[in-house]
This record gives C-alpha cells, structure tokens and sequence, in this order.
C-alpha cells in the first residue's frame, strides 16, 4: 500500500507545480517480415532451372555451372555444364558433380564426382583442350587410396589443389581434414587442420572458409582458417544439440581476391546475404543464397526465389559488393536462364566407368 501512497503523491505534486503527466508513447508495431512463412525457397515448380553453382573462368568468356537436374526430369542430377558467358552454347560435360573450379589457365576444371545414391567421393581433372581425364584419388598407388575426399578448388600456381577428407568411414589411414594434393608430382601437404571441412579458399589463398568438427557442441559451425599463421577462428557459434546449424545457414563463401565473406543465414522466413568482417551486415532483403565467387571478380553469383509463394523459382543474380548492387545474371534471357539442348544430342563423360 506505501508504494501506492507514494507513487499517488508524487503525482499530486506534479499536477500542483502545474506539470502534466504525459503516458509514455506506444511502441511502434514490428514490421512484417516481407516474406511470410513458406514462400521462399523450396521445391522448385514444374519446369524451372535450379543452378547450384555458377563460376566464370578466369578470362570471363565461359562459364561452367551445375545444373540440379532437367525440368521434368528425375535423371540426370547435378549436371556439369560449359557454357559462354552470356548463357549461349552450352555443353554437357558430365552429371552427378557436387562442385567445379576453373583452373588459372581457363582450360581445366577440377571437380568432385559423387555417384548417384552412394556417399563416394572422387576427384577429377578434366582438360577441356585435349579431353585428359585425370582422377586423383581411391587408388591403391595413391597416398587418397580412399573415396573419401572432395576437391575445393585449385591454388593460383595451377599445380595445387585444396583437398576435404570428408570421412572416415572406410579406415582410410590418413585423417579426415584439409590437404593440399599437388597434381605434378602427387606429393601432398597435411592434414593442415584435422576435422576441418574446406568450403572455400580465399583472401589470395590465405585463407580458407569451411566446417570445423568438435567434440564439443560447436561441432560442424562454420569457421576460417589462416593458412599461413594456422589461426582458426569460428564464424558461427550455434550451439549444436540446438540443430540450428543446418536450418540457419549455408556454406561460407569467400572473395578469392580478398577478405569478404558471405554467409547465406535464414531469417524472417527467407535466406539472406551476410557479409562478415569486423562487424556483420545483411546485404539482400529479397532472398539470397547458393553463393559462389569467382577469383579476380568484383561480384558474387547467387540464387534467388523470385516466386513468393509456396514453390521456388530460382533465378541466378549478380552481386556487385563494390556497389552494393544486384542484377539477374542474364537479364536478356527469358527467365534470366539458359535455354539447354535436350541430354539426348549430349555427348557426356559417363564418370562411373572411370571408377573402381
């Protein structure tokens, strides 16, 4: 009852020094998210294209991208295609490709082979001049006499390429971690972090952007690594029992020419940009994610549902972090996509027959 009394003649005294007590003012009503729940991302709708990776060479002339599939067809997935940069001539290389990077040189791309419906991992190198095929691991004379491991990209000598060992489910007896194989002379270095998955190698091949693996509940959040120093430092921290990792975010990607990292982060009902450095900035509001960025450009390429409503369609933008400012990535073509050649007049490197 004091607290009451007080409180009722302070008010009193105030009204007595002619002093009107105003109410504070309401607070202003949240916004509404602009997408609401279930209209971003998703099955794709009949007939559509879904990209997951799209990467310029290094002359800017061609590009080589993953194509999830033929609209309207189960089979094949994730098929490697060379097209010209603005989306013309395209062909068919090969399917079930989990990744793709040009070599410096522009005529080679290194790749990871992934078998339909089995976990086995191999590692390719295709010459795009003379059609060389090399494959670099799951060999018994070869120090990855397992597949187990994926490739990440080539370094810019043209001799190196950033390897994954991604399991440890056939004993292999090297760690699972990042390695660096050189297709010269074979010789490798590492495991140069252990239980660390390569996402990415960036900032002029300092650094490398990926999954660290704990034993704690960090395990599998996103992390950078300096490949010079050996300092590691954690992107996220999402605590693991709390299942967010995979619901929440993406794969890292870094700027191969520099220190930008985007992460791909679902919030208010939708996948976003976010670029991280010092501090953390959102960069899309209209949905983005599916990253990829190419060394010695200004730009990232990502995905984008431009649907808004249950159903995706995935459409690639450009992104030009100079600026600030986005694009579909082919604005000319119907869709902002490709037209394909059907798979029958293709003429693909059927993979599995190089594989044990």
């Amino acid at each position: 009852m004091g607290y009451y009394i007080t409180l009722f003649l302070f008010a009193a005294l105030l009204q007595s020094c002619g002093t009107e007590v105003e109410p504070p003012p309401p607070e202003p009503p949240s916004p509404e998210p602009y997408f609401k729940e279930g209209e971003y991302g998703g099955q794709e709708l009949p007939g559509t294209e879904h990209f997951t990776q799209i990467k310029h060479s290094p002359d800017g002339q061609r590009i080589a991208l993953i194509r999830k599939y033929t609209p309207n067809q189960s089979e094949p997935l994730y098929q490697l295609w060379v097209t010209d940069a603005d989306g013309s001539n395209p062909e068919l290389i090969s399917y079930n490709v989990l990744n793709v990077d040009w070599h410096p040189s522009g005529n080679k791309l290194a790749f990871t082979f992934n078998p339909h419906t089995t976990p086995y991992l191999y590692v390719f190198t295709l010459d795009l001049n003379n059609q060389e095929l090399k494959l670099w691991n799951s060999k018994q004379n070869q120090f990855f006499d397992k597949y187990t491991s994926a490739t990440t990209g080539w370094f810019e000598d043209g001799e190196r390429l950033l390897i994954g060992v991604n399991g440890k489910a056939y004993q292999q007896t090297y760690d699972r971690g990042i390695y660096i194989l050189n297709v010269t002379d074979t010789s490798h270095t590492g495991p140069i972090r252990t239980l660390f998955s390569p996402a990415q190698l960036g900032n002029n091949e300092k650094w490398v952007v990926g999954f660290q693996y704990t034993d704690d509940d960090l395990s599998a959040n996103r992390g950078v690594l300096n490949l010079e120093t050996k300092e590691f430092n954690w992107l996220t921290t999402y605590p693991t029992s709390s299942d967010s990792l995979r619901e929440f975010t993406e794969y890292p990607t870094i700027n191969p020419s520099g220190k930008e990292i985007i992460l791909p982060r679902f919030v208010e009902n939708a996948w976003q940009l976010f670029h991280i450095n010092e501090n953390v900035e959102q960069l899309t509001v209209l949905g983005g994610h599916e990253v990829t960025w190419t060394r010695g450009k200004d730009f990232f390429i990502f995905n984008r549902d431009t649907h808004k409503a249950p159903g995706a369609k995935y459409i690639p933008y450009k992104y030009n972090f100079a600026e600030g400012a986005e694009e579909p990535l082919w604005p000319s073509l119907p869709d902002s996509v490709p037209e394909f050649p059907a798979f029958s007049t293709q003429n693909p490197i059927h993979l599995i027959n190089y594989v044990d």
